[in-house]
């Protein structure tokens, strides 16, 4: 028997050394992401599907965009690439990708978040093939989306919920942060 408690010790001691998780243990929070999913048709642009992440504060994007464009039925363009940037303020984002087709090159797409897609209110959506691919901020004429819907989310940064801040952002499920030690604790994965 006593074997067999060394033994069942010996496993413990090796799981622990490992970094195996004890059974029921919290598994640790990682601080929220910006992001930008989903996808929708405008214009010639069709089957647009983008998934973009970043930090809070826009730092390591990542993600892919892909889109038809539709010149006429039977002739189509396939256009996808990797996310180079994301900048998210609000309901707005700015997406940095480069088309890895060929044919478009560096390109960026503004998105709006309007809510859930309804006949009265869609997102708006924006492809510039032309300006600047850094995700800095710029306002720019945009299309409703035919169909279709994006799900822009803002995450707080611990510096974005100071001095008020905290009253610009809500937590996962979307509730209004009660006070800035809520929204810090939140953005640092802790909440």
């Amino acid at each position: 028997m006593a074997r067999l408690w060394m033994s069942l010790f010996g496993v413990v001691v090796a799981a622990v050394a490992l970094g195996v998780p004890a059974q029921g243990a919290a598994a640790a929070r990682m601080p929220p992401q910006d992001f930008v999913v989903g996808g929708g048709n405008v214009g010639m642009l069709q089957g647009v599907s983008i998934d973009a992440r970043s930090d809070a504060l826009g730092d390591n994007a990542s993600g892919t965009v892909s889109f038809r464009v539709v010149i006429f039925p039977g002739l189509e363009l396939l256009i996808s690439g990797p996310v180079t940037c994301l900048a998210v303020n609000g309901a707005q984002a700015l997406i940095g990708f480069t088309d890895t087709s060929g044919i478009l090159g560096a390109a960026t797409i503004v998105i709006t978040d309007r809510g859930p897609f309804t006949e009265l209110r869609r997102d708006l959506f924006m492809l510039d093939p032309f300006g600047p691919t850094d995700c800095s901020p710029r306002d720019l004429a945009a299309d409703n989306l035919s169909s279709g819907d994006f799900v822009v989310r803002d995450a707080p940064s611990k510096d974005q919920c100071r001095n008020g801040g905290w009253r610009n952002y809500t937590d996962a499920a979307g509730q209004p942060f009660k006070n800035e030690g809520q929204c810090i604790a939140f953005a640092l994965g802790a909440a």
